[in-house]
């Protein structure tokens, strides 16, 4: 399984730095930028990435902005799949926290952060996607196994009743 990240920040230097974090220190991992709110918004529908790494202030639309678009985009489409949102920022913006809050983010990192820092925050993100995708596996197995039940049970009838008549 390849992950997808998508990071959105307007600084290039913080998307090739935390870029090259999953490019070389991880394998498995495919790294997509966008450089503002609106750009990062079309990556998301075009691209449907895993986990999404977005700064806080991005120009006139912010990364709150981008997660707000994103949860009115999902509820029209009727979708379920929720990407991992990790929370960037180099200001310590209350209202921004509240947001993040309020969106149930999944993290919220200040700038400057360490590699170890991020490394964890999308670990963490890539196990709670593993985590779901096995709870539905889980119970698609589940549901084939009733259903073979139920093949079963159908079939021994028939061939039951077939027996009686020869």
């Amino acid at each position: 399984m390849q992950v997808k990240i998508l990071i959105v920040d307007d600084d290039v230097e913080v998307l090739t730095s935390v870029g090259q974090i999953f490019t070389t220190l991880l394998k498995g991992y495919l790294v997509l930028t966008a450089t503002s709110a609106n750009q990062g918004l079309a990556m998301i529908k075009e691209q449907n990435p895993d986990i999404i790494i977005v700064d806080v202030r991005l120009g006139p639309r912010s990364g709150m902005d981008l997660i707000s678009d994103y949860y009115a985009w999902i509820n029209q489409k009727r979708g379920d799949s929720k990407p991992i949102f990790i929370v960037i920022t180099a200001y310590d913006d209350e209202e921004a926290k509240k947001k993040a809050e309020e969106f149930k983010v999944d993290a919220f990192l200040m700038k400057p952060f360490g590699k170890e820092a991020i490394l964890h925050a999308v670990i963490d993100g890539a196990c709670k996607i593993l985590h779901r995708e096995l709870s539905f596996l889980d119970g698609m197995r589940n549901h084939y196994k009733n259903v073979l039940e139920k093949i079963n049970e159908a079939d021994k009838r028939l061939n039951g009743g077939a027996k009686e008549k020869a």
